[in-house]
């Protein structure tokens, strides 16, 4: 019974989920876009001077996510 609840579900959630493949090779296809996108990232070539610089907005991006989470709930900064 549960195998056909989690089938209806399936069913229902469907219109909702057009970026799902039907079979492995659609969702390779419908994935070659973003495979395209981080190919390029990992091609491309940085300087050492924005490589700092994207260090220290990563650094920054982590303080302020972790700035407005509870006490005991940061994802970066173990207090």
């Amino acid at each position: 019974m549960l195998e056909q609840l989690d089938g209806n579900r399936e069913n229902e959630l469907t219109p909702f989920l057009k970026h799902k493949g039907r079979s492995p090779e659609e969702q390779l296809q419908k994935n070659q876009a973003a495979i395209e996108l981080i190919r390029g990232w990992l091609e491309e070539e940085v300087t050492e001077e924005e490589s700092k610089q994207r260090e220290i907005y990563f650094e920054d991006f982590q303080e302020i996510i972790d700035s407005t989470r509870l006490p005991g709930h940061k994802i970066y900064f173990i207090e």
